[in-house]
């Protein structure tokens, strides 16, 4: 682990409980318990019984696995590029949803399969898409890419919350890799005939194979470029305690991560709905409640940036 992670992961503190507990009660006399919840995640976060929520970022990470390689070049017409383009001209739905919360979209390209058609307003951070489940990155890929969250987290310092989504092809085989690492670590795994499975369950498989691994080997094996970004970008949110919102099991696979190394991270953590595939399982691993009940499947940041609105209520209510 190099010195810079150590670092940060050694700053990170335990969320406020006392502050949690202080802005929940603030908002009680509301009788809404979605707002309740929210307050006491955002006031423990920023360990103060007043949260805000004026100043915020929408950060969505771009980057394709192995697991989802389609095996030719599609150019533009790569489903990673036409999405981070749908967000880069404002047509996506998460840019409407950007501009009413009246928060910036940060695009990165963490490791995308067709760089080069890729927005020119995406910032630059990866190196190259990841392999394989079983040999996704190496170990020193993967943590440069955690310092690269990090160092992104570091430069929204001025931010009070930020809204996090995810673009990439092969993302959900990674995040159900990732969760059975951390939640079956011990599973048995018998003999069986490998090539009657499907690719949901050889990801099952190989993330119970690998469950006893530490965070970062986790990550290098089963994770991917914007896992390792977002993780990066977690620990270092969660180091200056801003709070960061969750949207789709990309995002909750990084969060599996952050978490790995850095326990107290979960206190940092926000959810916005309960997803689909892997998310609800990702969610209730981390012991986190989702302010909708809703599976919105996309996870490229719509349905964290919808959170935002909610917390200008919390902060009224509190402030």
């Amino acid at each position: 682990m190099s010195q810079v992670l150590k670092h940060v992961i050694d700053s990170i503190g335990a969320a406020s409980q006392a502050n949690a507990e202080m802005a929940r009660s603030k908002v009680a006399a509301a009788g809404a318990p979605v707002l309740e919840r929210l307050a006491a995640s955002l006031a423990g976060a920023q360990h103060t019984p007043r949260p805000r929520a004026a100043k915020r970022t929408i950060v969505v990470v771009a980057g394709d696995h192995g697991a989802g390689d389609p095996g030719i070049e599609l150019g533009e017409s790569h489903p990673t590029v036409i999405a981070a383009h749908a967000i880069a001209d404002g047509t996506a739905a998460l840019a409407s949803v950007a501009r009413t919360a009246h928060a910036p979209i940060v695009l990165v390209d963490a490791g995308t399969r067709e760089p080069s058609h890729m927005p020119e307003v995406a910032v630059g951070l990866g190196r190259g898409p990841s392999g394989e489940l079983g040999a996704a990155m190496t170990p020193v890929d993967a943590t440069l890419a955690l310092e690269a969250g990090i160092a992104l987290a570091v430069s929204l310092g001025e931010s009070d919350v930020i809204a996090i989504g995810a673009l990439g092809l092969g993302s959900e085989l990674s995040a159900i890799a990732l969760l059975e690492a951390v939640s079956r670590p011990h599973a048995e795994i018998t003999e069986r005939n490998l090539a009657g499975l499907d690719d949901v369950e050889l990801a099952r498989i190989g993330g119970r194979a690998m469950g006893g691994m530490a965070g970062l080997d986790l990550l290098a094996y089963l994770g991917g470029p914007d896992t390792a970004v977002l993780a990066g970008l977690i620990l270092g949110a969660a180091s200056t305690n801003t709070p960061v919102i969750l949207d789709g099991q990309a995002t909750g696979a990084a969060a599996l991560v952050a978490c790995r190394l850095a326990p107290a991270a979960a206190g940092y953590l926000i959810a916005a709905h309960r997803g689909t595939e892997a998310m609800p399982a990702i969610l209730v691993h981390l012991g986190l409640v989702p302010a909708f009940e809703v599976g919105l499947g996309h996870g490229e940041g719509t349905g964290a940036a919808m959170v935002l609105p909610l917390l200008d209520q919390v902060a009224a209510l509190c402030g």
